[in-house]
């Protein structure tokens, strides 16, 4: 049985200027020794995921999204004559 610990969600990611501080470290192992061109690409990096986050799309919900859809179809995993007998009925036409 599975229980909700009540300090699970106690306090939003730290985020700075709506940033979330991981990506924030992207100036630190990215821009060592910066140019303009890097520093742009970086800010340019940061302000996509700003804006993805404006609209709802969360790193965490891009994760899932992408684990959804490498997993596939629950059906991938079944055996043919499972699909074709339970699944979906239809009209024997051989396999």
């Amino acid at each position: 049985m599975y229980y909700a610990c009540r300090w699970r969600d106690a306090s939003p990611p730290v985020a700075v200027f709506g940033i979330p501080l991981p990506f924030t470290l992207i100036y630190l192992f990215w821009c060592p020794f910066p140019s303009g061109n890097t520093i742009f690409i970086c800010t340019l990096v940061l302000g996509a995921f700003v804006l993805l986050g404006h609209f709802g799309w969360r790193l965490q919900v891009l994760l899932q999204r992408l684990v959804y859809l490498w997993h596939g179809s629950r059906a991938a995993g079944r055996p043919w004559w499972y699909r074709h007998f339970t699944e979906a009925p239809r009209r024997w036409s051989g396999l």
